[in-house]
C-alpha cells in the first residue's frame, strides 16, 4: 500500500513538473480537424515505488467531440466474453481498478464500435480510454463518437505497436503502469472542407466518362477499320470487274482511209491529240473513241466514259455480280 501511495505521489510530482502541461478540455465537432495527444507512460516497481521506465511521445489522436487531459493507472481491460476489445460489459482488468483515484482503460480495436468501447469503460468507472489499432497502419483514425454522450471521458486512438507495448508492461505483475494524457496539437486536414460525397460523385462520374469515352473510341476505330476494309474490298472487286469489262470493249488500228483521219479528223478527248495511222483506239459501247493508252487507265479507275459518263460495268452486267456501285 505504501508503495502504491508512493507511486501516486510520484505521478503527481511528474504531472506538476511536466514540460507540456495539460490543456483544458475542449469540444471537437469539426470532422475536418483533429487533435493529437501526448501519452506519458510511466511504470513503477510495486515493491519499492521506484520508476522503472518512463516515456512520452505524441502518438495518439483524440476521438470526436470531447478532448481533454486525463491521468491514472492503466488497466488492460477484459470483458465478460474474455476478450480485450472492451465490447462486453462489465469491464475490468487483470489488476483491479484502484478503490480511489482515476484509472484509464486500454482496449483493442475491433468487434464493436468505438462508442461501445467508450461506453463500457465509462460505466466501469474509467476516466479515459486508450484504444490501440488491431492492424499495422501509418495513420491514426479519428474515432467516431456520439455528440450527445455526457461522459466527459477522453478517448484516444493509438498505434498497434504502442498498445501492445503498454500491454506487455501490464503483463509484468511486479509493476504498476501510470499514464498521463495531454493535448498536443490541433490540426486540420488538407482539403478537409471538400465533402467526401462530392469527391466520390466526381470520381465516379470521371470514371464513367472515361469508360464511355474509351468504349466510343473502340467502337469508332472498329467501325473505321470495317469501313476501310470494306472499301478496299469493293475497290479491288470494282477494279477486277473493270478489267473484265475492258477485255470486252473492242479496239481497232487507225488506217489512212478511216474517218478519224479523213478530212478535218478527230481528236482523242483525253489527250486532245489527233489520231494518226497505226494508233490503237478503244471503241466504247456508247460509240465514243479514245486512244487505248489514254482511256484504259481512266476506265480502270473511273469505269465510265470520259465524255458521256456511261457506266461500262452496268453495260456489261458486272454491278450485279459485285453487289456494289460504280460511284
Amino acid at each position: 500500500m505504501h508503495a502504491m501511495l508512493a507511486a501516486w505521489t510520484l505521478l503527481g510530482v511528474a504531472a506538476s513538473s511536466d514540460p507540456w502541461p495539460a490543456a483544458a478540455s475542449t469540444v471537437d465537432e469539426t470532422a475536418d480537424s483533429y487533435t493529437t495527444a501526448y501519452l506519458n507512460v510511466t511504470s513503477y516497481d510495486l515493491a519499492t515505488g521506484v520508476v522503472v521506465q518512463t516515456e512520452k511521445s505524441e502518438i495518439g489522436k483524440f476521438g470526436e467531440y470531447h478532448v481533454g487531459a486525463a491521468s491514472g493507472m492503466l488497466l488492460h481491460v477484459i470483458g465478460t466474453d474474455g476478450d480485450r476489445n472492451g465490447c462486453a460489459p462489465p469491464v475490468h482488468g487483470v489488476q483491479e481498478p484502484p478503490d480511489a483515484g482515476p484509472w484509464i482503460a486500454l482496449v483493442r480495436r475491433g468487434k464493436c464500435s468505438f462508442q461501445t468501447k467508450v461506453d463500457n469503460a465509462r460505466r466501469a468507472g474509467a476516466s479515459a480510454v486508450i484504444v490501440y489499432n488491431d492492424r499495422e497502419a501509418t495513420d491514426l483514425d479519428k474515432m467516431k463518437l456520439m455528440p450527445s454522450d455526457p461522459r466527459n471521458v477522453s478517448a484516444v486512438f493509438t498505434y498497434k505497436w504502442k498498445g501492445e507495448d503498454m500491454a506487455r508492461m501490464l503483463d509484468d505483475m511486479t509493476r504498476r503502469v501510470m499514464v498521463k494524457i495531454t493535448i498536443a496539437s490541433h490540426c486540420t486536414r488538407p482539403y478537409g472542407n471538400i465533402n467526401r460525397t462530392s469527391v466520390l460523385f466526381v470520381s465516379i462520374s470521371f470514371i464513367v466518362l472515361m469508360v464511355i469515352s474509351l468504349a466510343w473510341l473502340v467502337f469508332y476505330y472498329i467501325q473505321r477499320f470495317r469501313y476501310i476494309h470494306a472499301k478496299d474490298q469493293l475497290s479491288r472487286r470494282l477494279c477486277n470487274a473493270a478489267k473484265k469489262a475492258l477485255s470486252k470493249i473492242p479496239t481497232k488500228h487507225i488506217k489512212m482511209d478511216d474517218k478519224e483521219i479523213v478530212g478535218d479528223g478527230d481528236c482523242c478527248a483525253v489527250c486532245i491529240e489527233p489520231y494518226r495511222p497505226s494508233e490503237v483506239v478503244r471503241i466504247l459501247p456508247c460509240r465514243h473513241e479514245f486512244h487505248k493508252s489514254c482511256v484504259d487507265p481512266w476506265l480502270l479507275e473511273h469505269r465510265t466514259c470520259p465524255m458521256c459518263k456511261m457506266d461500262i460495268l452496268k453495260h456489261y452486267g458486272f454491278l450485279t455480280l459485285i453487289g456494289g456501285t460504280a460511284d
